[in-house]
């Protein structure tokens, strides 16, 4: 099994380069629903500058959750996007994500 930070570092850059097969393979089913509805919200908001870099920071453990923050670099400044990771028959998986509020 590949280790959270290696996985969250591919999510990372998958979700740079909108590689959305990778990005699929990422989600347990919930996490996708959370994703789907994420993505809604951010079209709703209006064009965002692409980003440039990103960045992972493994956070710790909340019960069987493994918490990420993947932080989203633009032009402009930057964003934070809340993960939670569970394992998941040996893989890691998003099972929630939100926009977090700096």
């Amino acid at each position: 099994m590949a280790e959270l930070k290696e996985a969250a570092e591919q999510f990372a850059n998958d979700l740079m380069n909108q590689n959305i097969a990778g990005l699929m393979m990422a989600f347990t089913p919930e996490g996708m629903g959370k994703a789907m509805a994420l993505q809604a919200q951010q079209q709703a908001a209006g064009p965002q500058p692409p980003t440039t870099a990103v960045e992972v920071q493994v956070l710790g453990q909340e019960g069987e959750d493994h918490l990420v923050d993947i932080i989203l670099k633009n032009e402009q400044g930057q964003g934070v996007i809340a993960t939670k990771w569970r394992d998941v028959g040996g893989s890691w998986k998003v099972n929630d994500m939100a926009l977090k509020q700096e």
